[in-house]
């Protein structure tokens, strides 16, 4: 996977007002005083040496394109901190956000953290991002954890997670799901939370999620979901009142849709690498074999020559 890792869930509440303010106490206190300038409605945060790169990222956040089922963002002050090391990441995030993240959102507080460690453009990890500010704003924390990574992925088309989970179909499957099958939403909650292996599969397998409720939306896409979300109680009262299904029943669909689109890829790839094999193996054979044969007649054209001294009696 190419690692646009992203946050876990973000702090909500007084909890993240109180983790923003020491964030400012952190900046006004660092050495290298860092430069904040505002594009549009978005403040953008950036240390001596990214100014640049604040601005375009910046203009990006302003100008996005509209999200699936939810539309362009409401016209909110965003915050954009740019963060170029993992260290300085860490301490404004407060360190919560698992090891291999570069991203945070805090949508309470409009603010987005991001790792600019690298000289690669992040316009995808910044579209991500704004996807949990776009999701949280319309529906608050009524979707699971999977949900919200998965839409995130989805808005920001991070189509290489898909990729990712045909390389890695063995590791798609749980081990505790009914026999064998592929991993349950509780457990792609968790995965989230743990190593970048097991975040990368669940990353991938929540997008598959959010792209089979999209299916079912047809023309109109998550639209009937996520206006739900926004009135219902609860993920499962959104997936009631939309497409009549349980929670449960919309999980056993998923996961027979899942095993049908990767299950057979993975077969496939392991009996091409088979079959590439043996026909290289082959191909190596029969050269062989020519030249051995071309070595013979070459020796038969060649005239006989005997023994001058005979044969003894």
């Amino acid at each position: 996977m190419s690692r646009d890792a992203r946050s876990r869930r973000p702090g909500t509440g007084a909890t993240a007002h109180l983790s923003i303010l020491a964030l400012l106490l952190q900046i006004s206190s660092t050495a290298a005083q860092p430069q904040a300038t505002l594009v549009g409605r978005v403040t953008v945060v950036s240390w001596p040496g990214q100014a640049a790169l604040g601005a375009a990222l910046a203009e990006a956040a302003d100008r996005s394109a509209p999200f699936p089922g939810i539309g362009p963002l409401p016209d909110r002050p965003i915050r954009l901190i740019l963060a170029p090391s993992r260290t300085l990441f860490d301490s404004l995030t407060r360190r919560r956000m698992p090891s291999w993240s570069e991203g945070a959102a805090f949508p309470d507080i409009g603010t987005i953290v991001l790792l600019t460690d690298r000289a690669t453009p992040r316009s995808t990890a910044l579209r991500h991002e704004l996807a949990h500010l776009a999701l949280r704003w319309r529906v608050g924390p009524r979707a699971p954890l999977w949900f919200e990574e998965g839409y995130s992925a989805y808005a920001a088309a991070e189509w290489n997670r898909l990729d990712a989970l045909r390389l890695n179909w063995r590791l798609a499957r749980g081990t505790s799901a009914a026999g064998g099958g592929v991993m349950e939403l509780d457990q792609l909650d968790r995965a989230l939370r743990g190593d970048a292996i097991d975040a990368g599969t669940a990353y991938a397998l929540a997008t598959t999620a959010v792209l089979f409720l999209d299916r079912w939306g047809a023309e109109r896409g998550l639209t009937p979901l996520i206006d739900q979300l926004a009135e219902q109680p609860g993920f499962d009262a959104a997936l009631r009142a939309t497409y009549h299904v349980t929670a449960g029943d919309f999980e056993a669909r998923w996961q027979r849709d899942v095993a049908s689109r990767y299950g057979w890829v993975s077969w496939a790839g392991a009996v091409g690498l088979f079959w590439a094999l043996a026909g290289g193996l082959m191909v190596i054979l029969v050269t062989l074999r020519r030249r051995r044969d071309r070595a013979r007649r070459a020796g038969l054209d060649e005239p006989e020559v005997l023994d001058e001294q005979g044969i003894a009696g």
